[in-house]
């Protein structure tokens, strides 16, 4: 597979929204608490999960991607997520100069090639199939925090859409399932998150796996700082693993929204044409 900057970022826009589609949710009331609590402490299991779970506004980070799909690629990156609005990668693989980014919102996606000096101005629903995943839910999927698809993160309001499992550790089920497609969230035995399993509902063999490690207490509750995950777009396997490093919570965060002057727009038809290289 040719590899240029901007077929890496479209992959990864795609493994971030392989699960649907982003639209906008109606704010659901925030009641998780700002500081983490030790799950043991409390005596209902999702009462226990939500307590880790604290609120945040801006985050930005640095860290380290490697995204494989045929062959393997891999990067310094800067992070920058303003909650329920954007997210926002670079990718600096030398020296800490920018090569590429990509820019997620309710609705759009950008991607600038910055050495081809191309870019990509699209709908987000190109990449994906109708579910109605927020931005709020895929910044949860990255950073390891429970959601309910389309309503935001877990919380007491939520605690009726999951259903906790017999296994052990904690295993929580959302209700509904979407398209066919279930989703499951599994707890290590310290009550900390370990995956996301996304599967075909009734079966359980997962179509879409997101695993986490090195979850950390932080400001805003317990964040997983490498996660891997796995899918196939277009019939195209595909793993990418992040991880983050000195995640600097609640401070002023730059989103660049602006789009390039001289560059040339790939058109939709380019986008697609990216996944058969």
């Amino acid at each position: 597979m040719k590899k240029t900057n901007i077929a890496i970022l479209i992959m990864l826009a795609a493994m971030m929204t392989a699960c649907g589609t982003f639209k906008k949710a109606a704010p659901v009331p925030d009641t998780t608490p700002t500081t983490t609590t030790t799950p043991s402490t409390v005596t209902d299991p999702v009462d226990a999960v939500i307590a880790t779970l604290g609120n945040w506004q801006t985050m930005q980070t640095g860290g380290n991607i490697k995204l494989s799909a045929g062959s393997s690629f891999s990067s310094a990156i800067q992070v920058r997520m303003v909650r329920d609005q954007a997210i926002f990668i670079s990718l600096r693989p030398m020296l800490g100069i920018e090569v590429g980014r990509l820019l997620i919102t309710a609705d759009s996606l950008y991607a600038v090639d910055k050495v081809h000096k191309r870019y990509i101005a699209e709908k987000v629903s190109l990449l994906t199939s109708g579910i109605p995943v927020t931005v709020s839910d895929v910044q949860d999927m990255f950073l390891g925090r429970p959601f309910i698809l389309g309503k935001g993160t877990l919380n007491e309001t939520l605690k009726s859409q999951v259903t906790v499992g017999e296994a052990s550790p904690l295993v929580l089920t959302a209700n509904e399932s979407y398209k066919g497609y279930g989703y499951v969230f599994n707890f290590d035995k310290a009550g900390r998150i370990a995956s996301l399993n996304i599967a075909p509902t009734g079966k359980a063999a997962a179509a879409y796996q997101v695993k986490y490690s090195d979850v950390r207490g932080t400001s805003a509750g317990n964040i997983a700082h490498s996660i891997v995950a796995d899918a196939t777009i277009e019939n195209k396997k595909m793993a990418l693993s992040l991880t983050y490093k000195n995640i600097e919570w609640n401070s002023n965060v730059k989103i660049d929204r602006s789009l390039p002057n001289g560059y040339s727009r790939m058109s939709a038809r380019d986008l697609f044409s990216l996944f058969s290289n």
